[in-house]
């Protein structure tokens, strides 16, 4: 006997889209954020970019957090796409 969600799909497999879907966003975050480290460490090498009050810092942050956002977002739609499959 299958188990049946709302919307009439097996809720195992809701349930297997779901936890890629999870996984998708933990892996895409750390991806992303070390991803956005790099280009943010690297843009501040090559455009010489001055450290009066932290102001390298504030760019590479800066970077990190889009990198996040840009993984979180990027792994939650190849988790979503993989689970579907």
């Amino acid at each position: 006997m299958q188990l049946l969600g709302p919307c009439g799909d097996n809720i195992m497999s809701v349930a297997r889209r779901l936890g890629l879907a999870f996984l998708g966003v933990l892996v895409g975050t750390i991806i992303g954020g070390v991803a956005g480290l790099l280009a943010g460490l690297g843009y501040t090498t090559l455009a010489s970019t001055s450290s009066f009050e932290g102001y390298s810092g504030y760019v590479v942050v800066l970077s990190i957090l889009a990198g996040i956002l840009i993984g979180m977002a990027s792994g939650t739609l190849l988790g979503l796409r993989r689970g579907a499959a």
